[in-house]
């Protein structure tokens, strides 16, 4: 099974906007996707009560980094982050990773990823 990254849906349908393409680039305070860029992994919401649901799956390009809010903000429409979300810029913030979305295809099912090795909150790797 390809890896699973973990994107958080609780406050904007982010993975919604990923499969309609609208949803360009995952945007990361630290490159903590680097390890999957190139490979085909599984992207589930991570936000929804009952668990974790798998619902596409995709590749990352390399990341572009952001050090101001004026390029956040000209970025806003291909990350997709609402002003005032969680995610969104903050006077604490210094950079910004935006990770290239790619190769977006549903899954026919969507399902509940099985335990796997963890790499914190962002992504499981699994034995094949």
């Amino acid at each position: 099974m390809p890896a699973v990254v973990y994107i958080n849906c609780s406050s904007s349908p982010f993975i919604d906007d990923i499969m309609r393409r609208r949803k360009l680039y995952e945007t990361r305070t630290k490159r903590t996707l680097d390890a999957v860029v190139g490979r085909s992994v599984f992207l589930a919401d991570s936000g929804r009560r009952g668990g974790s649901v798998v619902l596409c799956s995709a590749r990352f390009g390399e990341p572009i980094e952001v050090r101001s809010r004026e390029l956040w903000e000209t970025l806003r429409p291909v990350h997709r982050v609402p002003v005032g979300d969680p995610y969104d810029w903050t006077d604490k913030t210094r950079v910004k990773w935006l990770y290239p979305v790619l190769d977006v295809a549903p899954v026919p099912v969507p399902f509940h990823p099985p335990e796997g090795h963890r790499y914190g909150y962002t992504w499981m790797e699994y034995d094949n």
